[in-house]
């Protein structure tokens, strides 16, 4: 008889797959303890203290016996419908005066990455045709420092959708969903949306231009497409899918999930769709390809979002007008979102098809 086993160990960080020796990757089940993002060398913890390595190599067998055993399960058993915290003032008259709405995905403890977003190019909120938010899911009870942390900052700003999935690296399909399903209920007359992630800079000028262009297309996905792509087999990868969860060897064709601009007349699609589909916790793939590709919703590719991290601090000293040419560049950190704002801004530089 199969058992399914599901390990959770919950810290101080709820958003990033940790690494330890002891574990080469756990796929999101796991959370690194500390603040920040982890890096290569986190600890797998509990409640912030240090995981026993006994306990750790246990972890890694039941992980291992889960996966062998990967149940697929139907993305509307494990979805939450609903906002905490829905903020439907973000979308004045339902979206019907908004050129564009930029969602933004966000972890609990990102709070420094959406104070980036929100002094660089997340000044796009003052402007009248644009809506902004942060999209989070729900916090789990014992996090009652981070919950009253992020509604002190929710009570500041004013900017931050709080879903009723919980919130952790494994429910990011479910994250964008709630995402959709906001945007479905409070703001369904607005033309376009944005979904990204609080670790890209997006150029809102040029985005709009990008818009303009093409304001009668419908039923289209934007973004960096992804052809050709199979499936992760290895069962450490944090990528990893079954072949029960998905048995074909190739993913549909789709635009990878740091960025992707759409059209809002395949919202109320996507949703009703997704809770028929066996859940795939990689949000892009799932949405943009699975969903899409069945309801045949075209996917063009936009060579403008950028999401090939470059190496060390390369791209903070991209010339102004390769800034200017983007409309989203992927793995910017805190501080380099204000080198490429000043880019952007920049009025000196005369650039060519711009």
């Amino acid at each position: 008889m199969a058992h399914n086993y599901h390990v959770i160990v919950y810290t101080d960080e709820c958003d990033v797959p940790c690494r330890s020796p002891m574990l080469p990757s756990c796929s999101g089940m796991w959370r690194c303890a500390g603040a920040g993002r982890a890096g290569a060398g986190a600890r797998c913890a509990g409640a912030g203290r240090a995981l026993p390595a006994a306990l750790g190599l246990l972890a890694a067998l039941l992980l291992l016996a889960a996966r062998r055993d990967s149940r697929v399960v139907l993305t509307s058993e494990l979805y939450e419908a609903g906002h905490s915290r829905p903020h439907a003032e973000c979308c004045p008259a339902r979206g019907a005066a908004l050129r564009l709405l930029v969602l933004v995905t966000s972890a609990p403890g990102h709070a420094a990455a959406r104070e980036a977003v929100r002094l660089s190019w997340g000044h796009a909120a003052l402007r009248r045709d644009i809506g902004f938010a942060f999209v989070l899911g729900s916090l789990h009870t014992r996090d009652e420092a981070k919950a009253d942390a992020i509604r002190a900052e929710d009570e500041l700003y004013g900017d931050i959708i709080i879903g009723n999935s919980r919130d952790s690296y494994s429910n990011l399909t479910l994250k964008t969903l709630s995402m959709l399903e906001w945007v479905h209920t409070y703001c369904p007359k607005v033309p376009r949306l944005l979904k990204t992630d609080d670790d890209m800079f997006i150029n809102i000028p040029r985005l709009l231009k990008f818009i303009d262009a093409r304001k009668y297309e419908t039923r289209t996905i934007w973004g960096h497409v992804s052809e050709q792509v199979s499936p992760q087999r290895t069962m450490w990868s944090k990528y990893y899918v079954s072949p029960r969860q998905y048995p074909s060897s190739q993913f549909p064709d789709h635009t990878n999930g740091p960025a992707y601009l759409m059209t809002t007349d395949v919202v109320g699609e996507l949703i009703k769709a997704a809770g028929q589909e066996p859940y795939l916790r990689l949000e892009d793939v799932f949405v943009t390809g699975v969903l899409a590709s069945k309801l045949k919703i075209k996917r063009q590719h936009a060579a403008e979002f950028l999401l090939s991290a470059e190496a060390d601090n390369e791209k903070v000293s991209y010339h102004p007008c390769t800034v200017q040419k983007c409309i989203a560049i992927h793995m910017v950190r805190n501080h380099e979102q204000f080198h490429l704002w000043r880019k952007v801004l920049d009025g000196t530089t005369k650039c060519e098809d711009t």
